[in-house]
């Protein structure tokens, strides 16, 4: 065997150690949703083919399972991108010990991770999207760039009612499991009916006017 055939093997199997490192990661993190969602309902098993899992190579993304190599976006991609989810996971479980959820890593899995578990639950489109920003959110302490920022600042701001504000929570706590189970109701009733939305959320956008 050559030696550019024994470094790509090389590669491949580092690449693929990494998968199955983040699948690992992103499955107990997925357990972790689900036990603080429990009191709005069963958001089921970890299912990989709900995710983009990849590990970049230059400008390749090696998916899992193998189907056909696909090109990333950019080089300059940010991190939000779910071809990054492989790299954020990895990124959080190595952080973990030292900075707890406190990290930009974990916005971002969080992000992908509870934006499919509202799925699961019933939420769909901007609504899944912004429910999955909020509680990025409210795990990390960083603001994701994804969702409506209005509904993702209400997310915030229904989950942390009546506790103080900060990030060292856990997933089974009951007060963390009901604010959550509240927040998902709201958010369900707001995409179940467009009057109570529109008076909830739409009326409180500022509209500014354009300057000419």
């Amino acid at each position: 065997m050559e030696l550019e055939e024994l470094l790509r093997d090389r590669e491949f199997d580092e690449g693929q150690k990494r998968l199955n490192d983040a699948l690992v990661i992103a499955q107990r993190e997925w357990e972790n949703v689900r036990s603080s969602l429990k009191l709005a309902g069963d958001i089921g098993e970890f299912d990989k083919e709900d995710f983009m899992i990849g590990v970049i190579e230059e400008d390749v993304i090696i998916r899992e399972p193998l189907l056909s190599p696909t090109k990333s976006v950019s080089g300059y991609s940010p991190t939000f991108y779910p071809m990054y989810f492989v790299q954020n996971l990895l990124a959080l479980d190595k952080q973990l010990g030292k900075e707890g959820y406190r990290t930009i890593e974990a916005l971002y899995v969080f992000v992908e991770l509870a934006t499919k578990a509202s799925e699961r639950l019933g939420l769909i489109g901007s609504f899944s999207m912004s429910f999955g920003a909020g509680y990025g959110t409210a795990r990390s302490g960083w603001i994701a760039e994804k969702g409506y920022p209005l509904e993702r600042e209400l997310f915030v701001k229904m989950f942390f009612r009546n506790r103080k504000k900060g990030n060292d929570w856990d997933f089974y706590w009951t007060s963390v499991r009901e604010n959550l189970s509240e927040t998902f109701s709201k958010f369900e009733a707001w995409q179940n009916d467009e009057s109570l939305y529109k008076k909830e959320v739409k009326s409180k956008a500022i509209i500014k006017p354009m300057l000419v």
